[in-house]
């Protein structure tokens, strides 16, 4: 995967727990806090899109489609279209 640098800057408490778990020893750097940070981020948004999509289709077998489904299942396409 190609990297990318860029700069951000943090309020003072955000930039002590950054330092904090880096002199912990469960990082070796800022960078590395961020990108792991990044990581949980981006499976936890993963995760409830996935609860959100298992939700809109719960009982689907067992009954006929209704319009406030056909609703949910189209706001749930086009959200994931403007990502």
């Amino acid at each position: 995967m190609a990297s990318k640098n860029i700069q951000v800057t943090l309020p003072e408490e955000l930039s002590g727990f950054v330092q904090r778990a880096v002199e912990a020893g469960r990082y070796q750097d800022a960078a590395e806090v961020v990108r792991d940070v990044l990581r949980r981020m981006e499976a936890a948004e993963l995760a409830e899109e996935l609860a959100q999509f298992e939700r809109t289709f719960v009982g689907g077998h067992e009954r006929g489609e209704t319009e406030e489904d056909i609703q949910r299942v189209e706001s749930a396409v086009r959200a994931g279209r403007k990502k």
